[in-house]
């Protein structure tokens, strides 16, 4: 194909030649000009505490947000059919047979859901000779929202139930995301039925888990997560703290560091939270306040009791807001995720039957390394409960002298294993040392008495694991480490397949532009490569807003024929460069036909040069990549 290619005075040259993101794609995301990411950072900005829950661009214009009513109006309309027993008894026939494509429950034109009861899916209930019944939709990232993905034990006794009330709760999460409330990476979705959900008195709604890791042919394209079933007397814990509970599912089932699976009648793994200290970290009937969590966050036990807290650095945001929260005498926060390439260990509470006690135990991988030294905890309570004679001997640590530091005679700090978590216990100045730390992004340690930390395992009398206590002086280091990047895993761009796996992306509601039939969505954006000056005035996001509006009025006229070519997920990456400027539109791994890049120079041209115009010869490529969906 030929380029177009225009060329003005002293002015960069711009055509829709391929650009392919390069290696510093990656690189360069510390600043950008009011916009949140995905993933809760608000780059550029140290002091104040952004908003995880903002999920695009702050200044992306109102046009794109206004909602569609035909969207809702579509969806309303829809009833799952009850089936006959004999209808039933086909369908499920079915879905087991190997031979058989996947059963398609169509919701509407842009939402289906595939189902098949498989025996090959490496599960707890595959190994134990039992069959997975999965729901994965497809249609649901068109409104911003990841796909889902639900795995049941196939031995159900209300079929029926399940599939009627599965679909019609899929169905309200599309509808919530058409209005911009989406469920996510911990997130919670509940039954909007007070007496039955999935014909189950006990099962009250879904607790979501991301785990880019697994992989089946029946899962939908990436970014999508599993939805995991919770029993009502579980919600609390699920809403204050959703880790404690995958974990202790991760323990009863032998999937670590979570099953992807429910089983609908199951007990409660926590009947009360009277029992537990996150009773004093979390409110737990009104839930106006709930433990901190930072993302990318670890809390490791050493072999020998050590203790060590990695917080990533592009997460001082979060860890200002703990701060924010903190009393004067305490400081708590929990993790997000498991990291296993660091634990194949964890530790994890359960709660004894006879007196409602939790007590600690430790989940493990099957394919656990005897030599991995590292247990994971997770959470930590820092607790001023130690008269200041008593200080404990503490000291930031010297990061310029191979972190050494300084250490006095006097100790008396405590740290200890207390359910699923770890507390350490040091005097009031001390826990100023602390914050004023952790506040300015410097690392800290201290010298502590170890008790009950989980260096070894050992039976009890019942034959499960529990801590081996120990008594032994052991190094607590809160230590800040690289960015986390662990984001978008496995998620690629339709033009030319390339990762975009940590890279950061802001999520955009937005209905689109409308021909007689179809509509064209922007629904992600982005930042390959962003790293502005800070005396920059140039803002990318208001960039976007222009492409996104330029390339939908350039190809609106055309969607018949997108149709036609089978171009439903789109992509538009943009280079903005004061010598070389360039954009890319493509679809299915490849460019878009000559025809259609020709419609899109006339809008795009303009928009990209004066861009390039706009940024100073001194300040490095800007690399954006746009995705659109095409909807019936």
């Amino acid at each position: 194909m030929k380029l177009k290619r225009i060329v003005h005075d002293k002015r960069p040259s711009i055509s829709s030649s391929a650009v392919g993101p390069s290696s510093t794609g990656r690189q360069g995301l510390d600043h950008k000009k009011s916009v949140t990411f995905d993933d809760g950072i608000k780059p550029g900005v140290e002091t104040a505490a952004s908003s995880a829950a903002a999920v695009a661009a702050t200044n992306i214009m109102s046009s794109f947000k206004i909602r569609n009513e035909t969207d809702t109006d579509q969806v309303s309309l829809f009833k799952p059919e009850t089936l006959t027993t004999q209808e039933l008894e086909e369908r499920i026939r079915q879905l087991k047979d190997p031979n058989e494509p996947p059963v398609e429950f169509r919701i509407h034109n842009n939402l289906t859901v595939i189902s098949k009861i498989v025996d090959n899916f490496d599960c707890y209930l595959n190994r134990n000779g039992g069959h997975c019944w999965i729901f994965s939709t497809r249609g649901l990232c068109t409104v911003a929202q990841d796909e889902l993905i639900f795995i049941f034990d196939e031995n159900i006794h209300n079929a029926n139930d399940v599939i009627s009330d599965l679909l019609i709760h899929i169905h309200q999460i599309y509808i919530d995301a058409t209005k911009g409330s989406f469920v996510r990476h911990l997130g919670l979705s509940l039954s909007s039925n007070s007496t039955t959900f999935l014909g189950s008195s006990t099962a009250n709604g879904f607790l979501y888990i991301s785990d880019p890791t697994s992989l089946y042919n029946l899962f939908p394209e990436a970014p999508y997560i599993f939805g995991i079933l919770i029993h009502r007397l579980e919600l609390p814990t699920a809403q204050c703290f959703p880790m404690r509970l995958l974990l202790r599912l991760s323990y009863e089932y032998q999937s670590y560091p979570w099953p992807l699976f429910s089983i609908i009648n199951r007990d409660s793994m926590f009947s009360d939270t009277q029992h537990t200290i996150m009773s004093l970290l979390c409110d737990f009937r009104a839930f106006t306040y709930v433990l901190p969590t930072i993302r990318g966050l670890t809390i490791s036990i050493g072999i020998q009791g050590s203790v060590s807290i990695r917080i990533p650095r592009n997460r001082h945001d979060d860890m200002l807001k703990s701060l924010e929260q903190s009393s004067p005498h305490a400081l708590s926060f929990g993790i997000m995720n498991v990291n296993r390439q660091m634990h194949s260990k964890h530790l994890v509470t359960i709660q004894n039957s006879t007196d409602q006690q939790y007590e600690t135990r430790i989940c493990s991988s099957l394919d656990s390394n005897n030599e991995q030294i590292m247990i994971g905890g997770n959470f930590l309570v820092v607790n001023a409960s130690l008269r200041s004679r008593d200080s404990p001997s503490s000291s930031p640590l010297d990061t310029q002298n191979s972190g050494s530091f300084s250490l006095h005679n006097n100790l008396n700090a405590k740290v200890n294993a207390i359910e699923d978590g770890i507390m350490l216990q040091i005097d009031g100045d001390a826990l100023k040392v602390l914050k004023q730390c952790l506040k300015e992004r410097k690392d800290y340690a201290i010298l502590a008495k170890a008790r009950s930390i989980g260096v070894e395992e050992q039976k009890d009398s019942t034959n499960e694991i529990v801590i081996k206590k120990s008594s032994s002086e052991q190094l607590v280091e809160f230590l800040w480490v690289d960015d986390d990047n662990d984001i978008n895993r496995g998620v690629r761009s339709p033009i030319d397949y390339f990762p975009m796996d940590g890279i950061r992306n802001s999520r955009i509601h937005y209905a689109g532009q409308r021909s007689s039939l179809f509509r064209l969505r922007w629904t992600d954006l982005f930042f390959i490569q962003c790293h502005l000056n800070n005396n920059e005035s140039f803002d990318p996001t208001r960039l976007a807003d222009s492409l996104a509006k330029a390339f939908t009025q350039a190809l609106t006229p055309f969607i018949d024929m997108l149709v036609e070519a089978k171009y439903r997920k789109l992509g538009l990456r943009v280079t903005i460069d004061r010598e070389n400027a360039s954009y890319l539109a493509g679809s299915n791994g490849e460019q878009l036909s000559a025809f259609f890049l020709s419609q899109l120079d006339d809008h795009m041209i303009p928009i990209v040069m004066k861009a390039s115009d706009n940024v100073s010869r001194t300040a490095p490529s800007l690399v954006l990549e746009l995705i659109f969906y095409l909807l019936d």
